[in-house]
């Protein structure tokens, strides 16, 4: 009786992790695998048993061929192999996965493949160690704060900066944090977590990777106003970091097209000046980081109102000329 269950769960394991379209596999392969693992079986039981598993829901495709015997593969997956090079690729960009972590999760990934498939996720995985985090801590802090969250709790945390010496240097002299949290944004390959905080008696960000002791606390955390809208705060600060919001209007090369969309977006309005520009009318939050990804297009953009943001670009741009 147990050969008999274990026989159902190896069949389904092995379709599972050593078929796909162009890897199926024959009914006498199948005896040999089961009796590698210590399971007789026959052909005529194996005919009925991948019925069986057709019938649970597993989306087993038969191969007929006049003249040769059936060969079977596992047609469908839970993510199919496109998904799974997207997922691999969103984790070796994600500066806050470390290297040591990036490698567990593809390789947890390939195991939903076949080992064929995952040949081709593994030839693909490049991990360094110069643009990827080094704080493994942040996948146990991401869980705090979600049921911190959840529970409407505060939480306590210690904050570091990093010296010259690429040593840890605690802010606050060393004392924990006490905040309450409202959720959790994504910047620059950053985690974030976006808190009220009492000191300041406003909203926050910090940056998780550099949270360390995270703990829930027994009180509630503060609530914001009821019209308060998160998505439009976070807009705000990790769309061009915090600064005064002001209405902008910029001119732009048609060859900056894709980079406006990427900025600003399909909503926002184009507009045509001439056969060679357009120009984009738009709320920003005005900071050093909106005049460094201004400055990166030269001569194809330019800033034409307001005039108080055109003197604050100028004066910005001469104090980095003044270092040079």
């Amino acid at each position: 009786m147990g050969n008999t269950k274990l026989k159902l769960l190896y069949l389904a394991d092995i379709l599972r992790t050593e078929t796909d379209e162009d890897n199926p596999i024959s009914v006498s392969t199948l005896v040999k695998k089961l009796s590698e693992r210590g399971i007789t079986a026959t052909r005529k039981i194996l005919y009925e048993d991948i019925e069986l598993l057709k019938d649970y829901g597993m989306d087993i495709y038969t191969h007929k061929t006049a003249g040769s015997p059936n060969l079977y593969h596992l047609a469908s997956r839970d993510f199919e192999l496109p998904e799974l090079k997207i997922l691999v690729d969103t984790i070796q960009f994600s500066q806050f996965v470390t290297p040591s972590k990036s490698n567990e999760l593809i390789s947890k990934l390939s195991g939903l493949a076949s080992v064929h498939q995952a040949e081709q996720l593994e030839r693909s995985v490049i991990i360094t160690d110069r643009l990827k985090g080094m704080n493994e801590y942040i996948y146990y802090a991401i869980d705090a704060i979600h049921n911190a969250v959840l529970q409407k709790k505060k939480v306590s945390f210690k904050y570091f900066n990093h010296d010259l010496n690429k040593k840890k240097k605690y802010r606050n002299d060393g004392k924990p944090y006490v905040v309450s949290p409202y959720t959790m944004a994504c910047s620059n390959n950053n985690y974030y977590l976006i808190a009220f905080h009492e000191k300041y008696n406003d909203l926050s960000q910090f940056r998780i990777d550099r949270m360390e002791k995270i703990e829930l606390t027994d009180e509630p955390r503060r609530e914001l106003p009821t019209d308060f809208i998160m998505e439009k705060y976070t807009q705000k600060v990790f769309s061009m970091y915090n600064g005064e919001l002001k209405e902008v209007e910029i001119i732009f090369d048609n060859s900056l097209i894709d980079a406006a969309i990427d900025r600003f977006g399909k909503k926002v309005r184009f507009v045509k000046v001439d056969d060679e520009h357009f120009s984009v009318k738009a709320s920003l939050s005005i900071s050093p980081t909106f005049f460094s990804w201004l400055f990166q297009f030269g001569s194809k953009a330019k800033l034409i109102a307001p005039q108080d943001v055109k003197d604050e670009l100028k004066a910005h741009a001469e104090r980095f000329l003044g270092n040079l």
